[in-house]
């Protein structure tokens, strides 16, 4: 393990425990989650790259894992969230022979998993490295027979709520950003840790260090060169104070699906959706015109 590494890891449990839990207020986590706009500063969001692809044996073409962080503009140090979005379009050869297996049984032709982590980052002064720390945790999972209805019990679901100890931290450079580094705590399994090294030169190959540790002492370490890289990758967009920011998470002919970052989007004033577009929650969405 590297000194950096080392570093880092102390330095992420030293802000979990003099800023983020003891710094935070329920007020102003409130404040986060109700997107207030507190800022005309155009905001960064980090959206990965390769969104994974689902098995084509069951899914359509599109359905996929996406994930998106968002932070406070402007700043060095405040208020950040994270969305993991798995959104599923099944595929109709398979809803045919589950139809023919299980008869009238209801099976929905699509769905939304749905992970939303809330916590704090911290910037470096130099601005090349950001760490995020995220302390609750708002899960779903939503289900739809067509578009237009997925997107509205989705909108009136009821999240599950839970604490989580979760950290990134990212390596910024241009328009890109990487995952050097990601874990977890837990009372019971203590802190999991993977640090990322992307090979740059022809004899040294992607490696990723698992490190397990307990009470300050480490239980186990291994290497692996077999982690999926191609979802450590992230795009660093700018977005414009006031112009909505979408992206677009699914195509089926002529309809077409966007998301659009809750937390960014509510930070500042922004214009209405485009003409054809209908906004529903967290979605834009463009049906095929019949």
């Amino acid at each position: 393990m590297s000194p950096e590494t080392q570093e880092y890891s102390r330095f992420y449990w030293l802000l979990c425990t003099l800023i983020f839990f003891s710094g935070s207020n329920c007020q102003n986590l409130k404040s986060l989650i109700k997107r207030e706009p507190i800022s005309e500063i155009p905001a960064s969001v980090l959206y990965i790259k390769s969104p994974r692809k689902m098995s084509s044996s069951f899914f359509k073409e599109g359905s996929s894992h996406f994930r998106f962080i968002e932070w406070e503009p402007g700043k060095t140090t405040g208020y950040a969230e994270k969305i993991e979005l798995s959104f599923l379009a099944y595929d109709s050869n398979f809803l045919s022979k589950v139809k023919s297996e299980f008869g009238n049984e209801p099976f929905e032709s699509y769905k939304i998993i749905w992970n939303k982590k809330v916590g704090k980052f911290k910037k470096e002064e130099s601005e090349k490295r950001i760490l995020f720390v995220y302390t609750e945790s708002f899960a779903s999972e939503t289900k739809g027979s067509t578009l237009s209805s997925l997107l509205e019990n989705k909108t009136n679901n009821n999240e599950i709520k839970s604490s989580i100890e979760e950290f990134d931290i990212f390596e910024l450079g241009g328009d890109t950003g990487q995952l050097i580094e990601e874990g977890v705590f837990s009372s019971l399994g203590g802190e999991n840790r993977w640090s990322h090294s992307l090979g740059t030169m022809e004899f040294f190959s992607n490696s990723t260090v698992y490190t397990k540790q307990e009470a300050d002492t480490i239980k186990s370490e291994h290497v692996s060169n077999h982690y999926d890289y191609l979802q450590l990758r992230y795009e660093l967009n700018e977005t414009e104070t006031d112009k909505l920011y979408s992206k677009l998470i699914y195509k089926e002919n002529n309809t077409l699906l966007y998301f659009v970052p809750p937390y960014t989007n509510g930070l500042t004033n922004k214009t209405k959706e485009p003409f054809g577009y209908k906004r529903i929650g967290d979605f834009l969405l463009r049906e095929e015109m019949k």
